[in-house]
């Protein structure tokens, strides 16, 4: 059974496959997350202009069997602070103080979020699988291509052969050489690009492994890869228009890093020779250890 995140993930995450209708609710909801717990159905249908039955089909689209439910939810949620609303939400030039206020709640809450989705027995397979293989190869696409090429710069500093392409192009012609020696790692939130789901057709062709790092875990990418980790996001809190933040993808990707460190053999050494070859452009004369 897949592990939900907060009622707030949920929306954000399920957002551009809500009907138009449903996401009226849906910015109700994330504009007013201290008021929904204390209203009854017909209150949020009046408020975000839809109808009682729209409200319904939305707590169901989301995974609650009523909108009692979904009430306790955000209670449980507003007094632990893991998935609690910003009483003030405020971006603007105007008051840069509260925009970064805005932006840090959000970001921290983002992150807790993912701790709990996370599954421990599929992050331990993903490093596992890491170790295990001869070569790393990440795919991404638009504005996630370099989450994939700091990934793969951060693995190699342990020693290991990742490499990410700097097009999505050149990533398709990587994964048409895979084995099943190697590990083809996917990051996407959505998890439906074609392309990607392309390069995973080529991965069980030549049964390579594969990770994915997703913030939708039933996505097409998602249910055919070997190890899912189940990143969250609050985009739509912060942007109502277009995703940005790689925020807790990055968290993963660095988890991995540094469950890497402690079980990867000789790794001071391998840290030792990194800092020989670039240790001067950091303005560090001589090896570290």
């Amino acid at each position: 059974m897949q592990r939900k995140g907060s009622v707030i993930n949920e929306i954000c995450t399920l957002y551009d496959r809500l009907s138009d209708r449903e996401r009226h609710i849906a910015d109700f909801v994330l504009a007013k997350q201290t008021d929904v717990p204390t209203m009854t159905t017909r209150e949020i249908a009046s408020e975000s202009r839809t109808s009682a039955a729209t409200v319904s089909r939305f707590v169901r689209h989301l995974g609650y069997e009523s909108f009692s439910d979904l009430r306790d939810a955000l209670l449980r949620e507003n007094g632990s602070g893991a998935g609690a609303s910003m009483a003030s939400q405020v971006i603007s030039v105007d008051a840069p103080r509260a925009a970064m206020e805005t932006v840090l709640l959000a970001k921290k809450r983002e992150l807790l979020d993912t701790l709990d989705l996370i599954d421990e027995g599929e992050l331990v397979h993903a490093v596992r699988l890491i170790e295990g293989a001869v070569s790393i190869v990440f795919a991404a696409v638009g504005n996630t291509i370099p989450a994939g090429l700091s990934a793969s710069f951060l693995l190699s500093e342990l020693g290991l052969r990742a490499q990410c392409a700097p097009t999505t192009e050149a990533m398709m012609l990587s994964s048409m050489s895979l084995t099943g020696r190697d590990v083809l790692v996917f990051i996407s939130k959505s998890g439906h690009s074609k392309r990607l789901n392309k390069m995973m057709d080529n991965a069980l062709d030549s049964e390579t492994p594969t990770i994915v790092i997703t913030n939708v875990p039933d996505s097409p990418l998602a249910r055919r890869s070997s190890c899912v980790l189940h990143a969250a996001t609050r985009d739509k809190v912060l942007s109502g228009d277009l995703p940005f933040s790689h925020n807790s993808i990055n968290f993963i990707v660095e988890v991995i890093f540094l469950l890497l460190c402690s079980d990867v053999p000789n790794f001071k050494a391998r840290a030792g020779l990194l800092w020989k070859s670039l240790g001067e452009d950091k303005g560090v004369s001589e090896e570290v250890f």
